[in-house]
């Protein structure tokens, strides 16, 4: 009972802690209070070199067209940068694999889509029938480019590409391992879309559509 409450727990702080990433910083809330004084004459003045620039919203891109999109959804919403969504996409890419490989329904059916999820639950109870189980663990995440986005109306859509490194072991009913191994990592590629109304209320984007590489 106690092990149920705990998990309920963690799965509560994991949620708000996405909704709260996932494309909903606001550059704002993050710049540290003016230093500048009332009476400048009490203090030496501040020298502009040793000032970090606040980063822009939509930095420039090569792909004039992703740019231009990404700038209309930062219009929409202002709440909205590359740097805070790409963090948080890159924190639900992390959390959505961990939930799919201990085969956690609850938590994956929070972030995805009804039609992700159904795929998602249909390969985790085809994997319990067979009693296999996964071992499974992300090493390092080096990759997490936006590659891709779309705004209809308000409906944004944006795909990212990540580069993951990570070890990945299958095991039987036994616990032998059928494929994989603890010592070995490897490279995985996948390329996911997330969706969200821009101007909705609920700040969570959810998992569309998925492919690897």
């Amino acid at each position: 009972m106690l092990d149920i409450i705990i998990v309920a727990f963690v799965g509560l702080f994991i949620f708000l802690r996405l909704k709260s990433e996932l494309g909903n910083r606001n550059d704002e809330d993050i710049m540290p209070p003016s230093t500048r004084h009332s009476h400048p004459s009490a203090y030496p003045a501040e020298d502009a070199s040793a000032v970090t620039p606040e980063p822009a919203a939509i930095p420039e891109m090569a792909d004039r067209s992703l740019h231009e999109t990404l700038q209309a959804m930062h219009r929409l919403n202002r709440d909205f940068t590359v740097s805070g969504f790409t963090g948080g996409a890159t924190t639900a890419y992390q959390m959505i694999l961990e939930a799919f490989w201990v085969g956690d329904s609850e938590t994956l059916e929070q972030f995805l889509s009804p039609s992700v999820f159904d795929q998602f639950s249909g390969a985790v109870t085809e994997r319990e029938k067979n009693g296999h189980t996964l071992e499974n663990k992300i090493l390092d995440i080096t990759e997490s480019d936006i590659t891709a986005a779309t705004l209809e109306g308000s409906t944004a859509e944006i795909t990212v590409a990540f580069n993951t490194e990570l070890i990945a072991v299958t095991r039987d009913k036994d616990g032998n391992a059928i494929s994989g191994n603890l010592s070995d990592g490897i490279t995985v590629k996948d390329t996911w879309t997330f969706s969200r109304d821009l101007k909705s209320g609920n700040p969570s984007w959810f998992l569309i559509a998925t492919r690897a590489g």
